[in-house]
């Protein structure tokens, strides 16, 4: 299987340069237009490394959505960058980019450059360590025909397995655990994802909407997933 990488760009020229060279490599390349996008995109399936375009978002954004997935993705993250100062580049690292290219890309190096950072992910083994991020006072939730076992990671309804990405599951938990409470966004995206992500209502609410469609009767009408106008969401 030819291995995925994720390049979040809008630039048509840069998306139409990169394919091509990634051709060449038996590589392949999915555009993402967004930061929010790269996220969820990250959520859905595991991709061998993540491009970043730095010229079409600001670095404040850069570097919130780069510690973010840094926690998903076991792969090189590559940075594309239009200007290299030496704060940029400090700032990049701190958030354990891999690498930072400038723009405009020389192809055969940026593939020796990827090449060798897959390699490298190979060979070392990473400890990856998991810290909960609080205990779930019930191990199995109940309510009516879902069932949510939070020890095994599982959840039904009716009866009938319902398959929830890592993050869906997490932030049911994180709902269920916080029942008949209103948490905003922000409160959310800090307790499931761990950073407090610029543009971050979107991404709950990405979620928020896959949840309701795997769980709810009515994704439209939902009777758990609540939203609370104005302010986030509950869980009744």
């Amino acid at each position: 299987m030819a291995k995925e990488f994720l390049l979040m760009s809008r630039s048509a020229d840069l998306v139409d340069q990169l394919t091509a060279s990634c051709k060449k490599a038996r590589w392949q390349l999915t555009q993402i237009t967004t930061p929010t996008g790269l996220v969820v995109a990250l959520e859905q399936r595991p991709v061998a490394g993540v491009w970043w375009d730095l010229s079409q978002v600001s670095l404040d954004t850069t570097i919130a959505t780069m510690t973010l997935i840094r926690q998903q993705l076991t792969g090189p993250i590559m940075v594309l960058a239009p200007e290299l100062t030496d704060r940029i580049q400090r700032k990049l690292f701190s958030a354990q980019v891999d690498d930072v290219i400038p723009l405009p890309v020389e192809e055969r190096g940026f593939r020796a450059r990827v090449s060798q950072r897959l390699w490298l992910y190979r060979h070392v083994k990473f400890a990856t360590a998991t810290t909960p991020r609080e205990p779930a006072p019930t191990a199995v939730i109940a309510t009516s025909d879902w069932t949510i076992d939070q020890a095994n990671y599982t959840v039904k309804k009716a009866g009938q397995p319902v398959e929830l990405t890592p993050k869906e599951f997490q932030l049911l938990s994180y709902l269920i655990n916080h029942r008949n409470q209103v948490l905003s966004r922000e409160q959310l995206v800090s307790g499931v994802w761990g950073y407090d992500l610029l543009a971050s209502s979107r991404i709950v609410d990405i979620h928020i909407s896959h949840l309701r469609d795997k769980l709810e009767d009515d994704p439209h009408k939902p009777a758990h997933l609540l939203t609370v106008r104005g302010f986030g969401y509950k869980f009744v």
